[in-house]
């Protein structure tokens, strides 16, 4: 999260403000860090054994490139033709309404975020567990102990200090960048030996077992997650002009608690959000085994990512002569969508109870939607309710609102600091 604590200029109080604290460096590690994830070094194995033979495998893990290169051109019309930050969030909600947008933030908050936070933390968990148990898989408790003692250290860090998270940001990445060149260049070392038999067609093509359609979308499933991150460039984008991010985003619309929205008043960082997120989090590491997460995660996304990518389609007939600087050929979307279909519909064949677990999930929105959101005149008790609520967990975190824009804003305007609320002087108190 960007922020920051804001020093005002000598002789002015202090501002409670969101500030820039992500450089170029930082922003590419976080790009590079949600592209090339932990889904990496334990999606394979998912793949090949859904695919049944080591070249169906590559042949599934090219196919998923391309398709998530094609995501990435829409991703890129949209980005620049609604210029929001909130990513997908925004894109929804501008085309189709609240009720939409408000399901895709609700699927976001409880589902995509949360475990995909849990597998990275669990495949973590294995990786340093696997030389204490060289010859079995690490048990499950010390798996999940392991897993929740980082998350909250994580959380911790976050919560504390963004320069010390984004550092770690960038140690983690350069440690999961400098691994897979290990890994390639082990690989072709191997070749040049002449150490590919299991390359060539004869052998590659040998199947140990027969795939079925719907083990062929599951190994679609299981390498999109390695994928997953291809998106996340309009979410970085945005905060480096406006730095937010979805909860912010979320909250301010309405259609999240405003708690979610604040920040500490001095480490100016999204506490509220943080622990919601780690305990989100928390829970889904109870539920299921990583590549069940996988699964699960997998199919919301891709549920979601349609939508957007069908949204775009929508707005082209809508607004046909909106500005767009970067305008892709239909085609694209439409082969998009077709491949979103096949596979939507056979990993819900494949795997009924894992995807119609998230459907459910998802579809529980609606009535917090009307209830929460669309609501507007609730009785007086409800609205005391809520502000007791919201005022006890503003001094439990010690948050505030933050107050106006970034650091750039304060040189510009100056005089906007006398109209500033006095929140955090309220919070103080």
């Amino acid at each position: 999260m960007a922020g920051g604590e804001q020093r005002g200029a000598p002789g002015r109080p202090e501002r409670v403000a969101l500030k820039k604290e992500i450089g170029l460096v930082s922003a590419c590690a976080i790009i590079i860090g949600n592209i090339i994830g932990s889904g990496i070094f334990i999606s394979p194995k998912g793949v090949l054994e859904h695919t049944g033979s080591v070249g169906l495998a590559l042949i599934i893990w090219v196919l998923g490139g391309g398709v998530a290169a094609l995501g990435s051109l829409c991703y890129a019309e949209l980005g620049v033709t609604i210029p929001k930050s909130g990513g997908d969030y925004s894109y929804v909600t501008e085309i189709f309404g609240g009720l939409a947008g408000f399901l895709l933030l609700w699927s976001a908050v409880l589902i995509m975020y949360p475990t995909s936070l849990a597998v990275i933390a669990l495949t973590f968990s294995n990786y340093v567990l696997q030389p204490v148990f060289p010859n079995c898989i690490p048990p499950y408790n010390a798996s999940r102990i392991l897993s929740m003692v980082c998350l909250l250290l994580l959380t911790w860090v976050n919560s504390s200090s963004v320069r010390w998270a984004t550092r770690i940001q960038d140690i983690f990445t350069a440690g999961k960048l400098l691994a897979l060149a290990l890994i390639i260049i082990v690989g072709f070392i191997q070749i040049f030996k002449g150490n590919y038999e299991e390359l060539t067609p004869s052998n590659a093509f040998n199947f140990w077992m027969t795939p079925s359609v719907g083990h062929l979308a599951l190994a679609f499933l299981q390498g999109s997650f390695a994928f997953s991150g291809w998106n996340f460039l309009n979410y970085v984008t945005e905060e480096l002009v406006d730095p937010r991010r979805l909860c912010f985003s979320g909250a301010r619309e309405g259609h999240l608690p405003s708690l979610l929205a604040m920040i500490h008043v001095k480490h100016c960082t999204p506490i509220p959000a943080l622990l919601v997120c780690c305990l989100a989090t928390l829970i889904i590491m109870l539920v299921g085994d990583t590549y069940t997460l996988i699964n699960y995660v997998s199919f919301i996304n891709y549920l979601c990512y349609g939508v957007t990518i069908i949204g775009l389609i929508v707005l082209r007939c809508k607004k046909p002569k909106i500005f767009r600087p970067i305008k892709v050929n239909l085609l694209i979307p439409i082969t998009y969508l077709a491949f979103w279909a096949f596979l939507l519909i056979f990993s819900l064949y494949s795997e009924p109870v894992v995807c119609g677990v998230g459907l459910i999930i998802i579809l529980t929105g609606v009535p917090v939607f009307f209830l929460g959101v669309y609501w507007r005149n609730k009785p007086k008790c409800v609205n005391r309710l809520i502000e007791s609520m919201t005022c006890w967990g503003q001094k439990l975190c010690f948050v505030v609102y933050p107050q106006g824009g970034v650091a750039e804003e304060e040189e510009e305007a100056p005089s906007a600091r006398s109209q500033q609320p006095t929140s955090e002087t309220a919070a103080r108190k």
